[in-house]
């Protein structure tokens, strides 16, 4: 049975979630062997919180940057224009901008909201991050050259996620995160969170400032279809769309959906120093974690979580309270070398 947090989630043991708690513990001791740094985690299975743990200075409550999670969270703003029937992944987005953008590259008429979706603009360069408030970034999206057709080739694309954004400005008369507070924060138990913007439009691409509470209940949702208790926020049969494997990346094992990555075995939502959060419907958990790191970590997911929920429950004298203690502790000289690197 699937619990839905109020103000906190509900806790279960590592006995009651079935999950084993010697790879829990194991995944801990590893994190400091490596000195990763991690800020914060959350294992969240059938909705109940089996752990969270934060590093030095952080705490339940501190939102920070995702970084490209954001794009996530545009990806079901889209998605709930698509179900209300103010928008079709077919129509063309030089549609939406034919009163700021006269001139454009004629491949372009081409260009669909799914191609932006999926990062298969045929840009030869994303130029998001050059803009500048003065700029028209319609114009100058519309004009960067072509390399192939739309729709054939993915190449990561921060402009295609705010394109998405500004289209649901288009289509509401609101910026997405103000649309997203009606539609999504409010419904979930999130606070409206901080969002950089560019004029009056949200990045959509980058930016979005949450908790880990925050990630971890937008996870629970995509977890559980797009419903949150009864009611419905964004629509299975978009999500199924949303977080199926449209394109493959290259060069990786991992295929590109709508705004999220597909694994063969769950689905992310992931940003820059190692900001994730992971649905993996084959043991009904979330895993959500806040990080400023380079190195890969993607392995403690994969060798302790998804090991400890293979496994199941075996009794163990070791406490995990403990080792969430010592994380925080230990976690201090790291914090304090990221803050005089920064």
């Amino acid at each position: 049975m699937m619990i839905f947090p109020k103000e906190d989630f509900n806790k279960k043991s590592c006995k009651e979630a079935n999950v084993n708690k010697g790879l829990i513990v194991d995944m801990f001791n590893k994190i400091e062997d490596e000195l990763y740094n991690i800020h914060s985690m959350m294992l969240v299975k059938d909705g109940s919180k089996v752990f969270e743990a934060y590093a030095h200075d952080f705490f339940p409550e501190s939102k920070n940057n995702v970084y490209s999670v954001s794009k996530s969270f545009t990806s079901v703003a889209i998605g709930i224009l698509v179900d209300k029937g103010l928008v079709d992944l077919d129509n063309f987005v030089l549609y939406y901008f034919s009163e700021e953008v006269k001139d454009y590259i004629k491949e372009y008429e081409g260009l669909k909201v799914k191609h932006l979706l999926t990062m298969t603009v045929g840009q030869e360069k994303d130029l998001f991050k050059d803009l500048t408030p003065s700029d028209n970034p319609f114009e100058i999206f519309f004009n960067v050259p072509l390399t192939s057709e739309p729709g054939t080739v993915f190449m990561y694309s921060n402009f295609a996620s705010f394109m998405l954004s500004a289209i649901v400005t288009k289509v509401t008369g609101k910026n997405m995160n103000d649309f997203l507070n009606e539609y999504l924060y409010k419904k979930i138990g999130m606070e409206k969170p901080a969002w950089n913007s560019v004029r009056e439009y949200t990045f959509g691409c980058t930016g979005l400032e949450i908790s880990l509470q925050d990630m971890a209940r937008f996870g629970l949702l995509i977890l559980n279809d797009g419903k949150w208790e009864d009611e419905e926020i964004v629509t299975k049969n978009y999500l199924d769309k949303a977080l199926d494997k449209q394109i493959a990346e290259p060069g990786t094992p991992f295929f590109y959906g709508y705004q999220f990555w597909i694994a063969n075995n769950y689905q992310m939502a992931a940003g820059m120093f190692k900001q994730y959060i992971i649905i993996d419907k084959r043991y009904n958990v979330v895993f959500a974690m806040q990080a400023y790191e380079e190195r890969d970590v993607l392995g403690l997911y994969l060798n302790y979580i998804v090991k400890a929920c293979e496994k199941g429950y075996e009794y163990s004298e070791l406490s995990i309270r403990d080792f969430i203690r010592k994380f925080r502790y230990n976690s201090i000289p790291v914090i304090e070398k990221e803050k005089n690197e920064r």
